[in-house]
């Protein structure tokens, strides 16, 4: 069921497509330009959402390493007592690959639509890692639709609906030899298990830029649908909020670059399992503003994911190469 209905929006969407390209073209093109506010040239990233109503193709590659992380684990010839020592350290090597391509093509001067494509992969990087940690990997099929619902002089309110189907993989060894020898959940016991998780959400994305020099930009997104426990799948609310600051340096310099930080809360995790609280990014960023319709630039990202594993918190460090492009 869900094949079909990710089929008939992709077709949906490609009509869409087709038919403004066949009107655009009887009309006379005019300057394309970046997003901008009072003057200001905004900039995207890849934590915040585009507020934007435009028409661009844009993609997204980093990877991100630990730092100092430890994973205590029950030792599996232990036995419960009062002074005895049941647990393992192992220091940890947790390794976090990323990519993704989307598409958003303006309509309307108030409503655009997108497709994204993403990948994301959690893995060990030495063998001590992948046995306690585990490999998950996890492609995500995402679209949606972008409303303006009020611009002004130096601000804009628009806000999104989406649905996000992905398939994610799980490799777990550590609990596969831990039933085994436990003899507990033999009947479910797998070494690797696949979900395909289904989700929605609705947010409302804010833009605003006082001076030609700096802006701010802003979103809070609510949704509803499936999240991946440790052996089944589960209906639960999510969130996410998040804010940028960024500030153009050609206004004030003759360097033809921006710069910008962020941070986003997110009641996920990014393979898409839910955990104990809320995960956490944040983000430094410089980028090259120069071109009237592209933006290229890199991203250095802090993670703080806290995990379901005995109380573990991965701290990772990444970085992105970011880039779009736009078009009329």
């Amino acid at each position: 069921m869900k094949k079909y209905y990710q089929h008939f929006l992709l077709s949906f969407l490609t009509l869409i497509c087709f038919s403004n390209s066949i009107i655009a073209q009887t009309q006379s093109k005019s300057e394309i330009d970046l997003p901008k506010l009072n003057g200001h040239k905004f900039i995207t990233n890849s934590l915040i959402p585009n507020p934007f109503i435009n028409s661009r193709i844009s993609s997204n590659l980093g990877f991100a390493s630990s730092l100092e992380t430890e994973i205590p684990l029950l030792r599996f010839d232990s036995l419960i007592s009062n002074n005895g020592n049941e647990t393992i350290q192992l220091s940890a090597d947790v390794g976090l690959a990323t990519g993704a391509f989307e598409f958003s093509y303006a309509v309307q001067d108030w409503a655009s639509i997108w497709v994204n494509f993403s990948g994301i992969g959690r893995f060990g990087t030495n063998t001590p890692t992948i046995f306690a940690s585990g490999i998950t990997a996890n492609t995500t099929f995402e679209t949606g639709m972008l409303f303006k619902i009020k611009e002004y002089k130096t601000s804009m309110i628009s806000s999104s609906i989406k649905i996000e189907n992905s398939n994610s993989t799980v490799l777990n060894i550590y609990e596969y030899i831990k039933n085994i020898i436990d003899s507990t959940n033999l009947n479910k016991n797998y070494l690797t298990q696949n979900y395909n998780p289904l989700s929605g959400s609705v947010d409302l994305r804010f833009a605003y830029a006082p001076s030609p020099k700096w802006s701010i930009l802003a979103f809070i997104d609510g949704g509803y649908g499936e999240l991946i426990n440790i052996d089944s799948i589960e209906n639960k609310f999510s969130y996410t909020v998040g804010g940028s600051f960024n500030y153009d340096l050609g206004l004030t310099t003759s360097l033809p670059f921006g710069i910008g930080a962020a941070f986003k809360i997110n009641s996920n995790t990014p393979t898409l399992q839910y955990n104990k609280t809320a995960t956490q990014t944040y983000m430094l960023q410089l980028i090259y503003t120069g071109g009237s319709d592209f933006l290229i630039g890199l991203e250095s990202n802090y993670v703080r994911i806290p995990t379901r594993l005995n109380n573990v918190t991965i701290n990772l460090s990444s970085f992105n190469l970011n880039w779009s492009y736009f078009f009329k």
